[in-house]
Order: C-alpha cells, then sequence, then structure tokens
C-alpha cells in the first residue's frame, strides 16, 4: 500500500508495548478502546464501538489486538456498516501484519441442510 493514503487503521485496543509501525503502511492509526475496566459496561461499549466506526470507509482495517472480546465487538459493529470487513493479523513467522478480507455479504446459509464442517 502506498505511503500517504487516506485509509484508517481501527486498533481494536491500545497496548503501548506492541510495535505497530508495520500496521502504519495499511493507514493511519485510530484507536477504538483504550484500557477499560472489567467488567465492562457491555452497552456502553457496544455505543463506543459504534460511535468510533462510524467513521469506517470502504478500504478501511481492524487491527485484532486486545481483549478477543473488544475484537469480536468491533468486527460486529463494523460489519453492521460494511458487507466486506478488512483484518490485520499478525503473522508471527513473517514479523509483520498480514491483510485478511472477511466478507459478511456470503453468509446466507440453509440450516435445513447444515452439516458439520471439519475446518
Amino acid at each position: 500500500m502506498e505511503q500517504g493514503n487516506s485509509r484508517t487503521v481501527f486498533v481494536v485496543q491500545v497496548d503501548n508495548s506492541k510495535d505497530l509501525s508495520d500496521a502504519k503502511k495499511y493507514g493511519s492509526l485510530r484507536a477504538v478502546f483504550g484500557k477499560p475496566r472489567k467488567p465492562y459496561d457491555t452497552d456502553a461499549m457496544v455505543a463506543k464501538a459504534r460511535r468510533v466506526l462510524t467513521d469506517w470507509q470502504p478500504g478501511d482495517y481492524l487491527l485484532m489486538i486486545g481483549d478477543p472480546t473488544l475484537c469480536a465487538v468491533c468486527m460486529s459493529v463494523a460489519s453492521e456498516q460494511e458487507d466486506i470487513i478488512n483484518v490485520l493479523s499478525w503473522d508471527r513467522d513473517s514479523f509483520q501484519y498480514m491483510p485478511q478480507r472477511w466478507d459478511f455479504g456470503q453468509m446466507g446459509m440453509d440450516f435445513d441442510d447444515f452439516e458439520t464442517a471439519e475446518d
């Protein structure tokens, strides 16, 4: 991705111990959550994710770091706005963030014919 792009990388949860410099090549970084206290006020957390992610544009990314529950909240909220969600996840072998494209518009499923997958 070119430097100086107008895309945003929404960082699920701030973690100052992580080097996010590789993620910056995908866009400018913007935090969704800081360090909220547990137990979470779930209504407030969903409202905050919706408020921050209201600026989501096609081509933006979610950087999946932090509490897995908060990652799930952000993925759900982002998919309310767009069918296709770009995600960055860390690849321990290449030591860089790898983009993934998740298409939630293809999730139609006929449960009458549903079989358990071995994935």
